[in-house]
């Protein structure tokens, strides 16, 4: 049996939405497989709910109906080769995409909680081979009791953290009739924080499974799954990975009835992650174990090879290295053949696939001279980049951080030519939260976001691809701006009200270039102490893109007539167009500035209102070209925000027209003085510019000086007042205006002008 595990992104279940719809819970949390289940939604502005958008295969949406602003009902169907575990869903309405949500497949049949079953001698009677639905509300334990005969297995495992309602950490022991325990366990490399315990049953009889929170905490949102049942369930599979299309022969470690040997079948492409399953008598473990599958071959560990003298040999790379770190203190050794010129990824699969080693590599070559090392670039896993200096053989070792080993240290190494690739990512919008992290296009209108881009070894240009777009959505790129791209997506008024996922892949420019490409986000789910550690994250591949019904408003960025120059200021005007009956304020704000352009972070258009003004504003060093940017806008008009979009328009960063530098100068409280600024003519203009000196201490003040494009001085005639603050008045500079096209350009010049205002002399009195 083997499962897809969706790839990752990152964001908190409890954090501020801003989104018009919310999802709080699915009820039951998971579904049998091979059967159709009715599940409860709850959550904010449900009324106009649609569907599930779900991540990986295995489950239909039969029927999906609103009760409520603030629950609908959907029938699924399952089938009865879904994967088993984790699958990533969002519901979509008429109005927008939820937050991501897991929703777990299992085998056996649902039970639920009878609420009164919190002291041993009232445990619920199951049956084994079943999957109870429950809560655990403060300082609560629920137990369970099941009838096992002499030599029975009997697991019980938890999903618990791993649903991502809560921060909750459970616990679970299993006793026997008159409440000994037998086993119990909090947390495990392979459940993150929820629990798993086995016994075989010593005697015929009644046993109990007992589940609280680890701290005696607990509360309405403390849901849990727990599988009961004889099926097995191990911790690791060794070799972690393999080769496409191969039949590979494994060993599951970590049961408590020992290893299992097995044989699976690998998929003839990469898929990445994958996983596989362990049966015994029909009955499979809840949770499959990952696996890589990779384009290359396979090279097992071949003990001892504890020393560079003995390490185990390995083609040429690409090629992955495949071990065990069974004991404390051991370090394992692999040997390469490398050739000049190369640039080389090590990289370690290690508790990326639930494996409890924390992993440090080090590099060496053949002679024993120590290279370079890595602990956690991956977090826990290790890293590196490797350009070969010189044909020859090299070897890296691996070993645990904390010198630590045991039988389910399993670990792969991957040494791969390093290749062309770009990835896509949203920027997290809201600290720990999940808030737009989807595309939600209103019909007739636009929606703008930006796409953090990751290359490695690729700097050509590139477009983007989004295949499978809802019909009637089009997608228009902008100029990339550092490491992120604006992107801006455009429904036809005529468009469906529909949801799709879909990938993000980049195409070269060049079509002679070859890069992989795609989606990768990271959705941090549950977050906690200390630091707002994410104890629960997600990964997806894929993109959440929603035609939504239409928005009350529409926004319109009107192009600049003219520059903002460096070091200098201007405002963008954006236009609202109002649906009849939508009168409220919407808040305004820059898609993105582009580099050394700044912006007010958000101007409001007030209620009635149809446009307002956003000032902008170039440092000195603002790269000098014409950008594509955009302006964003939410408004409520009592369904939540809703966001739209203006379209893209030029804003071109020009240099100013004048730069000057500033005498400095001195004189009395009360005495006049003239400061000159030299000017240098960058750019021609017509008529006249106003330079102003700005800067100026209290009570000292400068008319404006009027120059042309052939001045080369500007003279202010400066007055001081005899209370005029002494001291060295060092911040002053001059403001340059020039009109272009009815519009005034304003630009800064002249920074760091000093004027120098000394005491004026005490008149001596008379002798009388």
């Amino acid at each position: 049996m083997s499962r897809r595990i969706a790839a990752l992104l990152l964001i908190a279940v409890s954090a501020a939405r801003a989104a018009s719809t919310h999802l709080a819970n699915i009820d039951p949390p998971g579904v049998q497989w091979g059967t159709d289940t009715e599940v409860t939604i709850t959550g904010d502005h449900l009324e106009d709910a649609q569907g599930l958008l779900i991540y990986t295969p295995g489950i239909q949406v039969l029927s999906m109906t609103a009760v409520d602003a603030g629950k609908a009902k959907a029938w699924l169907r399952v089938a009865a080769n879904s994967p088993l575990g984790e699958h990533e869903v969002r519901l979509w309405t008429a109005s927008g995409v939820s937050e991501l949500m897991p929703l777990y497949v299992g085998q056996f049949p649902n039970v639920a909680c009878s609420g009164s079953n919190h002291t041993v001698a009232r445990a619920q009677p199951v049956p084994l081979n079943c999957t109870v639905n429950g809560v655990i509300h403060d300082e609560e334990i629920d137990y369970y009791s099941v009838q096992a005969r002499r030599g029975d297995r009997v697991t019980a495992e938890v999903e618990g953290m791993r649903l991502g309602r809560d921060m909750f950490d459970p616990w679970a022991a299993i006793l026997d009739a008159s409440g000994r325990q037998l086993a119990a366990n909090d947390d495990n490399a392979l459940l993150l924080q929820d629990p798993l315990v086995s016994i075989i049953a010593p005697a015929d009889g009644v046993y109990v499974v007992s589940l609280r929170e680890s701290t005696w905490g607990g509360s309405p949102q403390s849901y849990y799954r727990l599988h009961i049942g004889a099926y097995p369930q191990p911790v690791a599979v060794y070799p972690p990975g393999g080769q496409v299309g191969q039949s590979l022969p494994v060993t599951f470690l970590g049961d408590l009835n020992g290893p299992i040997a097995t044989r699976v079948q690998l998929p003839p492409f990469v898929e990445d992650p994958y996983s596989v399953s362990v049966s015994n008598h029909g009955l499979f473990a809840p949770f499959p174990l990952p696996m890589r599958v990779s384009p290359f071959p396979n090279v097992l560990q071949q003990d001892p090879n504890y020393d560079l003298a003995h390490a185990t040999a390995g083609a040429a790379p690409p090629v992955a290295f495949n071990g065990i770190v069974h004991n404390a203190h051991e370090a394992d050794y692999y040997r390469f053949h490398a050739s000049k010129g190369a640039a080389l990824d090590i990289t370690v699969y290690a508790r990326q696939l639930r494996s409890p080693i924390d992993t440090v590599i080090d590099l060496w070559d053949a002679k024993g001279k120590h290279i370079a090392s890595n602990d956690d670039t991956n977090g826990p896993d290790s890293y590196l980049r490797f350009n070969v200096p010189a044909d020859g053989d090299y070897v890296v070792s691996l070993r645990d951080q904390l010198y630590r080993g045991g039988p389910d240290f399993v670990y792969r190494i991957e040494v791969t030519p390093v290749a062309p690739d770009v990835s896509f990512t949203m920027p997290e919008i809201v600290r720990n939260s999940q808030e737009r992290q989807t595309i939600v296009v209103p019909r007739g209108n636009r929606y703008a976001t930006m796409l953090r881009v990751k290359r490695e070894s690729f700097d050509g240009d590139f477009r983007l691809n989004l295949p499978g777009l809802p019909a009637g959505v089009t997608l228009i790129s902008g100029t990339m701006a550092g490491e992120t791209i604006p992107v801006i997506f455009q429904a036809m008024p005529d468009a469906a009200v529909s949801a799709t996922l879909t990938d993000v892949l980049a195409q070269p420019a060049d079509p002679s270039q070859h890069i992989g490409s795609g989606y990768a986000q990271t959705v941090e789910l549950v977050h906690g102490a200390p630091n707002d550690f994410a104890y629960l994250k997600a990964n997806i591949s894929r993109l959440a893109v929603a035609v939504a019904e239409e928005a009350p408003f529409r926004i319109d960025l009107v192009p600049p007539v003219v520059p903002i120059l460096q070091n200098g200021q201007s405002s963008l005007k954006v236009t609202a167009t109002r649906k009849p009956g939508f009168t409220g304020p919407i808040n305004v704000s820059m898609l993105y500035n582009p580099p050394g352009v700044s912006s007010q972070s958000v101007v409001t258009i007030p209620a009635n209102q149809d446009s307002v003004d956003l000032p902008i504003n170039a440092s000195n060093d603002a790269r000098a070209k014409t950008w594509e940017v955009a302006a964003i806008a939410s408004g409520d008009a009592g369904q939540g925000a809703v966001w739209v979009s203006s379209d893209f328009v030029p804003l071109q960063v020009s240099a100013p027209f004048i730069a000057g530098h500033l005498d400095r100068a001195n004189t009395v409280q009360g005495d006049p003085v003239t400061i000159t600024c030299h000017l240098d003519q960058n750019i021609a203009f017509d008529g006249t510019a106003t330079v102003r000196l700005m800067g100026l201490p209290a009570k000292v003040t400068a008319p404006d000086v009027l120059v042309t494009s052939g001045d080369t001085q500007a003279v202010f005639n400066v007055t001081t007042d005899p209370t005029s603050p002494p001291g060295q008045h060092k911040d002053l500079f001059c403001q340059v205006t020039v009109q272009k096209a009815g519009v005034q350009m304003v630009a800064n010049t002249a920074n760091g002008g000093v004027l120098r205002i000394d005491p004026a002399p005490k008149k001596e009195v008379a002798a009388q």
